[in-house]
């Protein structure tokens, strides 16, 4: 059961993170929105960036007597389900800043939200479970990432806006109830002593910020090739369905079928060696995409490297995802993997900032050489802070500063 909910958890903050991004902004846009306007949507996501700022608060206060997680994460989970009830009744064609300034509000409930899921997971598994939790996290998101995106879309399509988006809050209100399916995991007395020195604490860590610098390259990589594959499909002529089918095909087979074995190599290697693993595997696959296109012509090489990408990111979830919870400390649990996610947010920004450039000097080729760089140098520096007896990572469930 703690298994089915963590899945469950998942795909219901990423309900509306990808209704934002992937929904929403293509709505809007029909309606006669400018490119100014739907471009700042990919500001909603700032909230990921930053949350490990409240993420103490999380930490430390229960809002109800279901305690600290069940507490937050009913009260983010009923509050987006309003959110939603309340853009039901705004019209794309005339409430655009208000849908924008919802949609703040939403992505910063569901960071929020993604603190205390992350802080019950990290709490509530073994060392030995961690690795399919993480595997359930990346499934659940992705399940929610095909809900909140091409589901949503053919909703809109097929029953107006109103319809479709007061159904996904209804959805999200009912999906709420799953946390009475599980129970609040035991207080930690750190975590109730301490109060405003935890943020600061996270800041200090000198593994928290090696791990940070393992994980960069991998991550600026990845966010490179994530952010051109859906713009190669247009520029190819692929319609909207056809790509919106195509993204949650690949989304939910990788997760499906790629995230398992990924959570069985994390749990038989240690956090940091299952990340050297891999980085090796993957780094090769990003180079053999480059020839791809004159073997596979270009349509078939855009699916195959849409494929591959969310491949990549089934395996980078699962072995980063299980490397931070082993450096989460007991009752810091959620402002520790939140700072490490946000900071991972961060390079993940600065990686979608550089895509457009890369690829109009380059061409979209390119982005998978710098992928397959970022995994080789992330499998290298995780594999040097392997060699290291200090390094705090290196055993699985051994974490402190």
């Amino acid at each position: 059961m703690r298994f089915l909910v963590i899945a469950a958890l998942s795909c219901q903050q990423y309900l509306a993170v990808s209704l934002i991004y992937a929904a929403v902004p293509v709505v809007l846009r029909q309606a006669g929105a400018p490119l100014e306007l739907v471009g700042l949507f990919g500001l909603v996501f700032f909230a990921f960036t930053v949350n490990f700022l409240w993420a103490p608060l999380v930490d430390r206060y229960r809002l109800t007597a279901l305690g600290r997680r069940r507490s937050w994460i009913l009260a983010m989970q009923l509050g987006a389900a309003l959110t939603l009830l309340g853009t039901a009744l705004l019209k794309p064609e005339r409430d655009q800043i208000a849908i924008l300034a919802v949609s703040l509000l939403l992505a910063t409930l569901a960071a929020t939200q993604r603190i205390a899921t992350l802080g019950y997971v990290s709490e509530v598994l073994r060392p030995d479970e961690r690795s399919l939790g993480a595997a359930l996290v990346g499934w659940g998101g992705a399940l929610g990432n095909v809900l909140g995106g091409a589901a949503c879309l053919y909703l809109i399509e097929a029953y107006g806006w109103t319809p479709a988006i007061a159904a996904f809050g209804l959805l999200m209100a009912l999906l709420a109830g799953t946390v009475f399916a599980i129970a609040e995991p035991a207080a930690s007395a750190a975590g109730d002593t301490k109060t405003a020195g935890a943020l600061l604490e996270a800041f200090t860590r000198r593994d928290i910020w090696s791990a940070v610098v393992v994980i960069a390259p991998a991550t600026f990589g990845i966010a490179i090739a994530f952010a051109m594959v859906q713009p190669r499909l247009v520029d190819l002529g692929f319609g909207l369905t056809e790509i919106g089918t195509a993204v949650a095909a690949a989304n939910l087979l990788a997760f499906t079928l790629v995230g398992p074995l990924a959570g069985v190599l994390a749990r038989r290697a240690l956090p940091l060696r299952a990340i050297v693993l891999g980085g090796l595997l993957l780094a090769p696959g990003f180079l053999l995409l480059v020839p791809a296109g004159g073997r596979l012509g270009p349509e078939a090489a855009a699916l195959v490297s849409l494929a591959f990408v969310f491949c990549a990111l089934a395996v980078q979830t699962i072995a980063f995802n299980t490397f931070f919870f082993s450096l989460a400390r007991p009752g810091e649990a959620a402002t520790d993997v939140t700072f490490l996610t946000a900071m991972m947010s961060a390079i993940a920004l600065a990686g979608f900032a550089a895509s457009g450039f890369l690829v109009g000097a380059l061409g979209y080729e390119a982005t998978f050489l710098v992928a397959g760089a970022g995994y080789l140098a992330t499998a290298g520096l995780a594999g040097l802070r392997l060699r290291s007896a200090a390094w705090p990572g290196a055993a699985v469930g051994k974490a402190g500063p």
